[in-house]
């Protein structure tokens, strides 16, 4: 299948976008991409229809590293489909006209959803097959497929993809400047490894008056070789194991997710971040829901569908647990991964309204612990890497002041 942008009159309008022709009366003129083997099917299919093609051109595709869509377009994606569904559209028909009114560079990565719509394929199948969002958003709009709520669910999936970008905004700029700050590092490490050190080997045969001497100072250019050679394996180490987690993560590897995820949960201030922002994703999520009117139940399956978290996932589907064995929904939420203030909150609430109003509250104070602890994440692994560099650059330094100490002891001995 190919893109073709095409230009063509109707008697009709049959898109919004359809505007009448100026120098063709009675006819309107549309603008849009299509999907087709060749521009002859798609002359054939226009003429069929009464109309008259007048311009068939062929969109060349953008090399793949240039094709990527942009966070702050998927939400716009999200929201023109919410408002065409508030105005009374069906989710499959509004994504349809979205998809029709786009005429830019990215309706060639918008046409699989078409595609599926057009074959009989549901809303959710046919947001899955764009590749744009998480499962986590597709499972929020297939949980609103089910329920009848999909209104709802398009107003809990736009904040919960909204929220989930802050922190993984937020979450790159302390991974960004860790990955910068080690960098650095390892760059400084080498070049003591590489340049500094094969330096002082050659000129430091000269050093010392006696064998012994000049065998100690070896020594110690032996034992900075190897600090060197140790940080730098360690960093090759631990650069492997950051691939295979991003691997894992990229394809969806269950398996290597549930390690990655396990080992970062233990990591000081990470561990924090990650389990602040998932709750605080999740109660944004069931918030809107139930401020919308949908019942509890279905916005706590909603919740727990829409997050990657263990622990917060475990939270949503054990209260879910409860309320069906005929607990209250105050004491289903009761959890030691809420505070005592946050459950006196939630045991306060008279209404559904106000339950929504309760989690949105919580969902505002563990969004601010989290980026709080990402940038105390980011302050730490910036010094860490310091002490990392600084333990071979000390070590190297110590080597050549050794080195000066004994060329200045002989000079003055002679």
């Amino acid at each position: 299948m190919h893109n073709f942008r095409v230009v063509y009159l109707m008697p009709r309008p049959e898109n919004l976008m359809a505007q009448p022709d100026k120098d063709v009366p009675g006819f309107y003129r549309h603008a849009t991409l299509l999907s087709s083997p060749d521009a002859r099917s798609i002359i054939s299919e226009i003429r069929q229809r009464g109309g008259l093609p007048l311009e068939v051109k062929q969109v060349r595709p953008k090399p793949a590293w240039l094709s990527s869509v942009n966070r702050a377009y998927k939400l716009q994606l999200l929201q023109a489909i919410n408002y065409n569904v508030k105005g009374g559209m069906s989710a499959a028909r509004a994504l349809e006209m979205v998809v029709e009114g786009e005429t830019g560079a990215n309706r060639a990565q918008l046409n699989p959803a078409l595609t599926v719509l057009r074959t009989g394929g549901t809303f959710p199948e046919a947001m899955r097959a764009l590749g744009f969002f998480d499962a986590s958003t597709v499972s929020i709009m297939e949980a609103g497929e089910r329920t009848g709520r999909m209104k709802d669910s398009l107003n809990a999936a736009a904040s919960h993809y909204e929220k989930t970008s802050n922190g993984i905004k937020a979450m790159f700029g302390a991974v960004s400047w860790t990955l910068l700050d080690i960098g650095f590092a390892v760059t400084s490490i080498i070049g003591l490894r590489f340049s500094l050190l094969p330096t002082l080997t050659g000129s430091g045969k000269g050093v010392g008056e006696t064998e012994a001497e000049r065998e100690a100072f070896q020594k110690l250019v032996d034992q900075a070789y190897l600090v060197n050679d140790l940080l730098i394996a360690g960093t090759v180490v631990l650069f492997a194991f950051v691939m295979v987690g991003v691997y894992g993560y990229a394809a969806n590897v269950r398996s290597i997710r549930d390690k990655a995820d396990a080992v970062m949960a233990r990591i000081p201030s990470l561990g924090t971040a990650l389990q602040n922002g998932a709750i605080s994703t999740s109660f944004t999520v069931a918030s809107s829901m139930l401020r919308g009117g949908v019942p509890f139940l279905p916005s706590a399956s909603t919740a727990a569908a829409g997050t990657e978290h263990r622990d917060v996932r475990e939270f949503w589907s054990n209260a879910v647990q409860r309320v069906e064995t005929g607990e209250t929904i105050p004491r289903a939420l009761n959890s030691p991964m809420l505070n005592s203030s946050e459950s006196m909150l939630i045991a306060s609430h008279n209404t559904q309204r106000e339950l929504g109003e309760v989690l949105e509250r919580i969902a505002d104070r563990r969004d601010g612990i989290a980026m709080a602890a990402s940038k105390k994440f980011a302050l730490w692994m910036f010094v860490a890497s310091m002490v990392y560099s600084g333990i071979a650059v000390m070590f190297t330094l110590y080597v050549v002041y050794v080195q000066n100490k004994m060329m200045m002891s002989k000079a003055s001995g002679t």
